[in-house]
């Protein structure tokens, strides 16, 4: 290996580290297991380094459930950490990967490539029935290719959840119909993801209950149908919900907030319809400082007015 190219790789190495500490991985928080997970696996080994990496996200993430749960040994103030890579998994053969049990207090990095998007990719529709603060960095996921569907779905089972720098791919055979939808789910938090393709319903759509804490904060939002959805049944009387700072491309509404409880501020947003009822439903009440474009001028939103 040249100089060059070993310079690179420290670089490369140093700015890996770098990141991931900044978003919250800091070896203090690596007080748990450590698990593995390659996609492309023909058959499925423990899970203990990637030459014996577990070959579905599923078989990993409940194995580190297993481990929170234990009596003795306890890392219930821990965290656990699975590594993951692998193309299209959930796609074709066994790699099924419609996940229906996350991990309490687990975080799930994505590593490598999935053909040219830097992160591995799971296709199917998520339903877990539990889930307490797992996140996912750097993770796509993708609609299932022939039904399309929603493809998370989060309950009152889970909370904390969070997702930093993933995709939510819509693009199959049938596109999907929402991206993330959460009812009754708490503190979920959604920063610096891409949600792309023809969401028929809504890319998020945030459903009638516990709704405190949430935050939609800097993603990249594109939707053949609403932007954000979010139902007059949410719910954030003791922690303040936000929507901030995200780019949304819409058809339909860019925003549609029937709760009037969340703080909608610093958005852009551009739809398909005319300024005013079809671009927009963001009334006075917690928002400020949105600009959105019609189909045939812009505002700021609420409107501002000088007394």
């Amino acid at each position: 290996m040249s100089t060059y190219c070993a310079k690179l790789d420290r670089v490369s190495a140093t700015n890996f580290i770098e990141n991931v500490n900044r978003v919250g991985l800091t070896s203090m928080e690596k007080t748990g297991q450590i698990y593995y997970v390659d996609g492309n696996r023909l058959s499925s080994g423990d899970g203990s380094t990637w030459a014996s990496a577990f070959q579905k996200l599923s078989e990993a993430l409940a194995a580190s459930q297993t481990n929170m749960d234990l009596s003795g040994p306890r890392n219930w103030a821990g965290r656990n950490t699975i590594y993951f890579k692998g193309d299209d998994c959930g796609d074709s053969g066994n790699q099924i990967e419609d996940l229906v049990l996350f991990a309490d207090k687990t975080d799930i990095i994505g590593v490598g490539s999935k053909d040219s998007y830097s992160m591995p990719c799971i296709v199917g529709n998520h339903v877990p029935t539990n889930g307490m603060s797992t996140r996912f960095y750097n993770v796509q996921f993708r609609g299932a290719v022939a039904s399309g569907g929603i493809i998370i779905t989060l309950a009152s089972t889970s909370s904390g959840i969070q997702f930093h720098g993933c995709h939510f791919n819509g693009w199959s055979t049938t596109p999907a119909t929402i991206g993330l939808k959460s009812t009754a789910s708490p503190r979920l938090e959604v920063h610096n993801c891409k949600f792309f393709g023809a969401f028929s319903t809504a890319a998020i759509h945030l459903l009638t209950g516990d709704g405190n804490g949430t935050i939609i904060a800097n993603n990249l939002i594109q939707s053949a149908g609403i932007g954000i959805d979010i139902d007059s049944g949410f719910d954030c009387t003791n922690e303040q919900a936000w929507i901030i700072d995200n780019r949304i491309k819409a058809t339909g509404l860019v925003i549609d907030d029937d709760a009037e409880c969340l703080a909608i501020m610093g958005n852009l947003g551009s739809s398909a319809g005319a300024l005013g009822a079809t671009s927009h439903d963001i009334t006075h009440v917690g928002s400020a400082g949105n600009i959105i474009s019609g189909a045939t001028t812009a505002a700021t939103v609420p409107f501002a007015t000088i007394a």
